[in-house]
């Protein structure tokens, strides 16, 4: 789009400089006031916008682009709002100044932010240097208008409309040289737009505008476009600048809404996510606390009464048994504690190799035969296959099962242990015929301290990591871990594992 705007810029202004028939100027000294206004506050709004940015990527650039749009707006205000306020005409000379001190500081400011590959910090500092500068200059304009050298020598605005705008004839050397800084400076901004617009994250809608810029000081060369009641082709061009200056004012805005509101949704995301470790943290610390508690308090009484010599050799035996078993619930304990922190690693991963199908639930049939309580254990293998395992994970994860499955069912409730094909792979299940498990608690139980209502109330042990970390482990070897259950009439845990083919 830069590219076909900067054609037909050119391709017009030949054909000004062709036919004399189409150039024009026209006096509309009422209207002049208006439009200095509205453009100068929409270069400010613009400016406004693009301050919003933050520092890093293109915001940088974008407050240098900013500071311009403030020196054009506050030159617009001063040199063409406030004198037609007056009802003041400046002489064309002091006009044709004004106009090339504000575009040549505000090229100026351009310049320094697009152009370099590390533009300088900018500050309040160096906006406020800037608008000085332009005080300064500006002054000097009013002030020594009878001393710097004539740019034009039509005298009348009004005479130069009435001629048709053609004043090519009475500009002087002095307004083509001078002319010559602040196209120079919007040229070199457009190029420093488009070099680095994509790497800064600059709209296109800038570079359209830089391009705009330079279309209107290119004009202004051959048709003087000033703080005047006279409009020319340089003019139409500003209009354009204005116009194209807004449209990206707000699209950075809406831009800018978009991604605060992104930030803000992630912020509260994390703020959520903060009070959710803060609460499960306090649950682990409260749970460890508990679980902790009756095992050592058991192991302290045994171990006081096993030192006072008052018990005799089968309650000695007895004692150090049930202090064995304290210890085991310890053990366990610190092993589910430490297996959660593993699977929680980045560099967490499962060592799968060919392991038949039997020998795994082989070595979960042992583990089951020495779990506490009277439960027959009921072995189904309908395949011979040789799957895809990593046997230390997969029997842990079958030792949870069989665990959960003997915890929370009453003595004499028997357990199943299956292996069944099922389309190039194994599923493998655990079943129990115990109280099941109500339908609300079937996604909680495999979260991490997720536990189930205890419909025997039998306060079963444990902080509720065994299928959390099962269904990690299951999950590392691409399948998943489910559950099936009716309430009275058992349940079902079950994963596939893939065939060696």
């Amino acid at each position: 789009m830069a590219g076909v705007v900067s054609a037909l810029i050119i391709a017009w202004m030949i054909l000004i400089l062709a036919v004399e028939q189409v150039r024009f100027a026209v006096l509309a000294p009422r209207a002049q006031g208006g439009v200095e206004a509205a453009a100068a506050l929409a270069r400010l709004f613009a400016a406004l916008v693009l301050f919003l940015f933050p520092t890093d990527n293109g915001g940088q650039r974008l407050r240098w682009v900013a500071g311009g749009f403030v020196v054009l707006g506050c030159g617009g205000l001063a040199f063409g709002y406030l004198p037609s306020l007056l009802g003041v005409t400046p002489d064309l000379n002091t006009s044709m100044y004004s106009a090339l001190v504000v575009r040549s500081v505000a090229g100026m400011l351009f310049v320094v932010g697009v152009v370099p590959s590390n533009p300088p910090p900018f500050s309040r500092r160096s906006l406020l240097i800037a608008l000085s500068v332009l005080g300064v200059l500006g002054v000097l304009v009013v002030v020594g208008r009878d001393l710097m050298p004539v740019l034009a020598h039509v005298t009348s605005l009004e005479a130069a409309a009435a001629r048709g705008g053609v004043i090519l004839t009475g500009l002087t050397v002095w307004h083509w040289a001078l002319s010559a800084l602040p196209l120079a400076l919007a040229m070199a901004a457009v190029v420093g737009v488009a070099r680095h617009g994509r790497s800064a994250m600059l709209g296109g809608w800038l570079l359209v505008a830089m391009v705009l810029l330079t279309g209107s000081q290119l004009h202004n060369i051959f048709w003087p476009s000033i703080y005047s009641p006279v409009l020319t082709t340089a003019d139409l061009l500003r209009l354009a600048f204005t116009a194209a200056v807004v449209v990206g004012g707000i699209v950075e805005l809406r831009r800018i809404a978009a991604e605060r509101a992104v930030l803000l949704a992630i912020e509260q995301e994390h703020s959520r996510s903060l009070v959710e470790l803060a609460h499960l943290k306090a649950e682990f610390m409260a749970m460890v606390a508990h679980e902790l508690g009756s095992p050592i308090a058991a192991i302290r009484n045994l171990a006081v009464l096993s030192a006072s010599g008052k018990l005799d050799a089968a309650e000695q035996s007895q004692a150090l048994a049930t202090i064995q078993a304290e210890t085991d619930v310890l053990s366990n304990l610190v092993a589910d504690v430490r297996a959660a922190g593993a699977v929680e690693r980045a560099d967490f991963h499962v060592a799968v190799r060919p392991v038949p199908v039997r020998a795994l639930l082989h070595d979960a049939a042992a583990f089951a035969r020495i779990l506490p309580g009277h439960h027959p254990l009921s072995l189904c293998i309908q395949t011979q296959e040789v799957v895809w395992a990593d046997p230390e994970r997969i029997g842990q994860v079958l030792r949870n099962l069989l665990a959960n499955a003997v915890k929370y069912t009453p003595d004499g409730t028997p357990v199943e242990l299956r292996a069944v094909p099922i389309s190039g792979r194994v599923r493998i299940e655990v079943a129990d015929r115990g109280p099941g498990i109500h339908p609300d608690d079937l996604t909680c139980i495999f979260e991490k301290f997720g536990r189930g209502r205890d419909a025997l109330a039998s306060k079963v042990s444990g902080v509720g990591l065994g299928l959390y970390l099962s269904r990690r482990i299951v999950q590392a070897h691409g399948s998943d871990l489910k559950a099936e259950s009716v309430l009275g009439a058992g349940s079902v845990f079950a994963f596939e594992l893939g065939v060696v083919r």
